[in-house]
């Protein structure tokens, strides 16, 4: 007989690949409790067909389900994202905290659902780059819940730069009020001043990015414990407008 010690080793190697592919996606699920093929081929490195096959292979077992939602209409029509099951998300909750969260269809606004996409689109592209920590608005929320003097501003997104610096991540699809970002920039500065996080970084559409950019330059106070400060430009070099082109070609 053949030594067959090869075909075992290479089996226990392919088991051991598809363990760390299902660990990936269930880690990343647990704290957006759902996302797309593209997303999560990324995440990967995979291509969309060896993607698919190892998310259907989870569907299997129960731990993600595909929903075709509406959630870009006017772009694509219906889209299909993967969900969180119930098993899924109870084999892939944190231990400390045990927080058994879900995908249930309909519970989700669809502006919602987009607006959460584009922000895993810009996770995903920072994992891919070396940035950690990531947190996501989901989980921002429950920690600013029990801290809501340190979290005055509730990012998007948090994650730690390759220098190690704590950023804040604003996703904008729409823009929203001067008056609304004047407040944004006093609560940052404040943040600032705290250490709660180092940096701002608003990834925006490229026809919104630099006018963005223009309007908080001509901000020129804020509010900072109830009293009126001019705006510092220390406070405004640590906030950075990029479109998401910008962003997935940066360094």
């Amino acid at each position: 007989m053949g030594d067959s010690s090869y075909f075992v080793h290479d089996k226990v190697e392919k088991a051991k690949r598809v363990e760390e592919k299902r660990s990936m996606i269930l880690d990343f699920l647990a704290n957006e409790m759902f996302s797309t093929s593209e997303i999560l081929g990324q995440l990967l490195g995979l291509s969309r067909t060896a993607t698919f096959k190892t998310l259907k292979s989870m569907e299997k077992q129960d731990l993600v389900r595909l929903h075709h939602i509406e959630y870009e209409l006017a772009q694509r029509g219906k889209q299909t994202i993967w969900g969180l099951t119930p098993k899924g998300a109870l084999l892939a909750t944190d231990l400390d905290t045990f927080q058994v969260d879900f995908y249930e269809a309909g519970r989700i606004a669809t502006s919602t659902i987009a607006h959460s996409i584009a922000i895993q689109r810009v996770k995903v592209t920072g994992l891919t780059k070396g940035w950690l920590n990531w947190v996501s608005s989901r989980k921002l929320k429950q920690i600013a819940a029990k801290d809501k003097k340190k979290w005055l501003q509730i990012p998007d997104a948090l994650g730690t730069s390759p220098d190690g610096k704590t950023v804040a991540f604003e996703v904008e699809k729409t823009i929203k009020t001067p008056k609304r970002y004047e407040s944004i920039l006093s609560n940052y500065a404040k943040m600032f001043l705290d250490k709660t996080v180092d940096e701002v970084y608003y990834i925006c559409p490229e026809n919104i990015a630099k006018r963005l950019e223009i309007l908080f330059l001509k901000f020129n106070k804020i509010i900072i414990d109830g009293r009126s400060y001019p705006v510092h430009e220390n406070v405004l070099k640590r906030i950075h407008f990029l479109s998401y082109d910008d962003w997935n070609e940066l360094k």
